[in-house]
């Protein structure tokens, strides 16, 4: 619907005034409109269950009794994993990017960023909701947060940047400067755990990565543009 809104329809318009030597500027104006009212119900239709899903999702995952375990004795606060919520939302969005990909090409980065945004905008109102947040729990959130920041980063949004920024407002308003202080003090090995993390999920998420765009230089060589991880 998309492409036939910004292609297919200004063209058929454009042959129709030009054959019939007519104007139709508030015929195009109302056809644009409706396209576009059509587009946007359409594209809701497809996201809005996944959206859902991710809610749920996301709530439950945080909400589970095991979210945000104490580290064994004599490791670090910042030795985990992601929480396996982060796993389903990611692993959903793979189905997602097949699916759209195999059908509508053109529609996939829309699509992801949508639901990038719509899993931070789920992801505040989760840790909005809790009372208090402990040194794990924070360490917890910041490694889940940044992980699906880092994978989705293809996908980013202003808004979506912004959302993580008010997230982590949050949590600092939900815990103490006791754990504050312990956070800055693990953020270098919070960045080795995503380091390996990245490396080790590289296969996994590949499908999120921008592809490389071959080029050709004056050399007569190939070399590459675009984006990577």
């Amino acid at each position: 619907m998309s492409e036939f809104n910004t292609s297919t329809a200004p063209h058929l318009l454009t042959q129709f005034e030009t054959l019939f030597s007519v104007q139709l500027t508030d015929e195009t104006a109302r056809i644009r409109d409706v396209l576009t009212q059509l587009d946007t119900q359409l594209f809701k239709s497809y996201t809005k269950p996944h959206m859902n899903r991710i809610a749920s999702t996301v709530e439950s995952g945080i909400f589970d009794p095991s979210w945000a375990p104490d580290p064994p004795r004599g490791k670090s606060v910042a030795e985990r994993d992601p929480s396996p919520y982060v796993f389903t939302v990611l692993l959903d969005l793979v189905i997602v990017h097949t699916e759209v990909t195999t059908t509508s090409p053109p529609l996939t980065a829309r699509i992801l960023r949508s639901l990038f945004e719509s899993t931070t905008t789920s992801l505040i109102t989760t840790f909005s909701k809790l009372q208090t947040c402990s040194l794990a729990a924070l360490m917890q959130a910041t490694l889940d947060v940044e992980f699906m920041a880092q994978t989705l980063s293809s996908y980013t949004t202003e808004k979506a940047s912004q959302v993580q920024t008010d997230i982590y407002q949050v949590l600092d308003q939900k815990t103490d400067n006791a754990a504050r202080v312990r956070l800055q003090d693990e953020l270098g090995s919070l960045r080795g755990v995503l380091k390996r993390l990245r490396e080790g999920t590289r296969a996994e998420f590949a499908c999120f990565r921008r592809v490389k765009r071959a080029t050709v230089g004056a050399d007569g060589q190939g070399t590459s543009a675009g984006y990577g991880r």
